[in-house]
């Protein structure tokens, strides 16, 4: 198991008026994330942009929230895959629960999620949770301008209809370890179906990532770091230069693990620009709607089944 220390895993900084585009910092930046991406499929930003009372603030609604009734938060329905409520329980014992806000970004769904669970209201949460998905969107956009630029590409064009298109869902998430004291290693190796995920959380140890070696890396958890994931979305994208990040959770901590997964998804189709294709690389994936790249999912996970070749058997060029 490494550690986040390792000369491999790139810390990126986010933070103050650094993230200037044209400054030396900036430049310098651009390279190591797009590096990263193409090298490992995930990097870690250090930002100070979401303030101690705005953390503290949303890890204490969500521990509210999740001592809420079990009737109460099952009314968080979304058809989507794994966009409402979801839990996991190991003899009788719940060892996760989650629940999703879609388009977070959006003060009213952000309203409604609020006012679905708490039927009085909670306008505190609602404003929290709407103040930290404005701030993490920035975040990703920052890194999608980065790779537009990186990769030669009109950036200002490509930003403007990347924000147009795309959806942002918050997912809040608490993990616990098994009743019997044993960890609990259910969440098992995956790669999102996203675009792009961001992870933030609370001090408790969980997550782990795969390095471009295969080595698992230990995630140090910080107010200040962020990990930055790329999902079957961009790598359908970027013409397979950029693949998927492979990530678990195993949780042998006493104390809840909470986190905060904020996924971006197209509203519509996913195709790759030109500028991505040439002689030396030629098309990959066809064209394809992101949400039916979920629905394709969906009907994995029903009968069971999983297949690390999913991107490629949905929408692969043949």
């Amino acid at each position: 198991m490494g550690s986040l220390e390792h000369e491999d895993i790139p810390i990126v900084d986010f933070s103050g008026k650094k993230m200037e585009p044209g400054t030396s910092h900036w430049t310098t930046t651009r390279d190591i994330v797009r590096r990263a991406m193409e090298e490992q499929g995930w990097f870690v930003i250090e930002y100070d942009g979401v303030g101690p009372d705005l953390l503290e603030d949303l890890l204490g609604g969500m521990k509210e929230m999740y001592e809420l009734p079990y009737g109460v938060k099952i009314k968080n329905e979304n058809h989507k895959a794994s966009h409402g409520y979801m839990s996991m329980v190991v003899q009788d014992y719940q060892i996760h629960e989650s629940l999703g806000i879609d388009y977070a970004t959006q003060f009213k769904s952000c309203l409604d999620f609020s006012r679905l669970l708490w039927p009085d209201g909670n306008d505190p949460f609602c404003e929290t949770t709407h103040s930290y998905a404005k701030t993490l969107a920035e975040m990703d956009r920052t890194v999608m301008r980065m790779l537009y630029e990186s990769y030669g590409m009109d950036e200002q064009k490509h930003l403007e209809t990347y924000v147009e298109s795309t959806r942002y869902l918050l997912r809040l998430l608490s993990y616990r370890k098994q009743r019997n004291g044993a960890p609990n290693t259910a969440f098992v190796s995956h790669t999102d179906k996203s675009f792009t995920t961001i992870l933030h959380q609370n001090h408790v140890l969980g997550l782990q990532l795969r390095s471009k070696s295969g080595e698992w890396i230990q995630f140090e958890p910080s107010p200040t770091r962020f990990v930055f994931l790329a999902g079957m979305g961009i790598t359908a994208w970027s013409n397979d230069r950029i693949k998927p990040c492979y990530h678990r959770v195993v949780m042998s901590a006493d104390e809840v693990r909470y986190s905060m997964g904020f996924f971006s998804f197209h509203k519509d189709t996913i195709r790759t620009p030109e500028e991505l294709v040439d002689d030396q690389h030629p098309p990959r994936y066809n064209p394809f709607e992101h949400d039916g790249l979920l629905r394709f999912y969906e009907l994995y996970l029903l009968q069971k089944k999983t297949s690390e070749d999913l991107l490629h058997m949905y929408c692969g060029v043949n």
